[in-house]
């Protein structure tokens, strides 16, 4: 048949208006609205770690407190001799209500139960609480502390930790292998620390991970059952269901079952209705001229989306500080602010996590009464000193420990005892050179110093100063046997840190000279030179 040129060209005109608009959707569908949704799928991705690491952090902190108290002489001592005064001096309603906690239980190093007690956070009374009172074989197998794990573990403490189902209720615990404070000798015993996980804690949970989401548990589950089921098939790795939720599990102690958590997914922040009539416009004025439509499309469209392709690849790439900064009013400017914001959105993220962590990594190394670094702070400070410096100086490490404490606190209760430990926490600090000098609460009563770069001669005439300044704090103690007024003992121990590698030897000189200047009467200093000393 044959054809005018005008049909020829008013065909060839909706041959190609027709192929620009398949053009125009193969580009929408296969370029551009897949690139949103991997930056959605990210920042989804962002939101379920966020949850978890809410999980991991509220745990942590659990941790760190069973461990400190643990950890601890008085503990330890409690195991071997069953001293009433110990619970009633450091375990009463009132340590349950302070640290926030359901029930704690001691058990010797067999698994028997030495004591225990558990409460019902809703009215505070008394309760029995069978799989820690009457320890069952999962409880003995996942979260007591055996002799032989701690041999395992070269005699060091060891901390069982998570969430778990007992009694049919969700619990988070954590369990610590007694040791003396000084780490030395064996284990006799665990520590365990637990709560239940009721709204109170769901909702801390939701504070800290910035999501409103719901848990329940499951059994029989899938490790992840959170990916690539949205109702677009063109949709790949996204973790949205069709009706925008977003869930995922977190493991439970050694069960086969899970918490899983859901919660609504966060507002698009883009169209998926690309067609309208601005398109349609575009693409009429497109079969008015050949070459003007392929000009236009070229310079205003093509190049654009080519480039923004190029630096989408880019962002894929974690190069999320990329901005297109883009001052177009079409809809192509709609799209590349919309894609700066999910990338700003992503990088805030981000930083709010980095920000958590540096908090995290405060917490586990400050002391939560005196807010000077704690004992965990220490070990790693004397391991980087031993460690990464070999040059040759001399260093002089103090012990000091507050003389007749207990009696100070029987005779003026708790919480004057820990007012006064914070002020000589900060007397030390003030009378110390903080560029150079480190102190640290090492547990209870007891503080310890380094000196760098100090010979004994000089550590003498620091401690000397450190003992004037808490005499001169002039906090009332009539129960001491020496003194009117709050005093330490203190010993000390010089060495050159390249010669040793092992500072739990050089801690215990230093703390070997603390005990004779406790038997020489106390409020004293005592150098571990001038004592026959035979430990390594």
């Amino acid at each position: 048949m044959n054809h005018s040129l005008k049909s020829k060209l008013i065909l060839m005109f909706a041959a190609m208006l027709t192929m620009i608009f398949l053009l125009e959707l193969t580009r929408l569908t296969f370029f551009k609205l897949p690139q949103l949704y991997l930056l959605e799928a990210a920042s989804d991705k962002k939101d379920i770690e966020r949850i978890k690491t809410a999980f991991n952090s509220k745990l942590h902190e659990l941790e760190v407190v069973n461990y400190d108290n643990a950890a601890w002489n008085d503990t330890y001592n409690y195991i071997n001799n069953r001293n009433a005064n110990f619970i009633k001096n450091n375990y009463v309603l009132d340590a349950f209500k302070r640290i926030n906690l359901n029930g704690i239980h001691l058990y010797d190093i067999q698994g028997v139960l030495v004591w225990g007690k558990s409460f019902d956070r809703t009215l505070w009374q008394k309760t029995y609480f069978e799989p820690f009172d009457s320890p069952n074989e999962f409880v003995e197998t996942h979260i007591l502390i055996n002799s032989e794990q701690v041999k395992a573990n070269d005699n060091k403490p060891i901390t069982h930790s998570g969430y778990t189902v007992l009694n049919n209720k969700l619990v988070m615990f954590a369990a610590t292998s007694i040791f003396k404070a000084n780490l030395t000798g064996t284990s006799n015993g665990t520590m365990v620390f637990w709560r239940v996980v009721n709204n109170d804690v769901l909702i801390d949970l939701q504070n800290r991970a910035g999501i409103k989401f719901d848990i329940e548990i499951v059994k029989n589950v899938l490790k992840n059952t959170a990916k690539k089921i949205s109702k677009n098939t063109y949709i790949k790795g996204s973790y949205r269901n069709k009706n925008q939720l977003i869930s995922d599990q977190y493991p439970l102690v050694s069960q086969n079952s899970r918490i899983h958590f859901t919660y609504k997914a966060p507002t698009r922040l883009f169209s998926v209705n690309w067609f309208n009539s601005s398109t349609m416009t575009t693409s009429f004025f497109f079969s008015l001229t050949l070459i003007f439509v392929f000009i236009l499309i070229h310079k205003v469209v093509i190049s654009p989306i080519l480039r923004a392709d190029h630096m989408v690849e880019k962002v894929i790439k974690h190069d999320k500080k990329i901005k297109f900064s883009t001052s177009r009013k079409d809809e192509l400017g709609t799209l590349f602010n919309l894609i700066d914001r999910l990338l700003e959105d992503v990088y805030s993220k981000e930083q709010e996590l980095q920000s958590h962590n540096v908090r995290l990594q405060k917490l586990s190394t400050t002391d939560s009464l005196t807010n000077i670094a704690n004992r965990r702070s220490f070990d790693e400070y004397m391991h980087q000193l031993l460690t990464f410096n070999s040059t040759s100086s001399q260093v002089s490490l103090i012990v000091c420990d507050v003389d007749f404490f207990k009696r100070y606190n029987d005779f003026y209760g708790h919480a004057l005892g820990d007012n006064t430990l914070k002020q000589i926490a900060q007397c030390l600090v003030n009378n110390l050179h903080s560029n150079t000098d480190f102190v640290a609460r090492y547990g209870g009563e007891e503080f310890v110093i380094i000196l760098n770069e100090t010979s004994e001669h000089q550590a003498v005439s620091v401690a000397n100063n450190l003992l004037q300044a808490v005499r001169d704090l002039n906090i009332v103690h009539h129960m001491s046997d020496i003194s009117d007024v709050v005093t330490i003992s203190i010993g000390i121990h010089t060495f050159d840190k390249s010669h040793h590698k092992n500072y739990e030897a050089l801690f215990n000189k230093a703390d070997n000279a603390l005990y004779k200047a406790k038997e020489k009467g106390r409020n004293q200093l005592c150098l571990s030179s001038t004592i026959n000393d035979f430990s390594p």
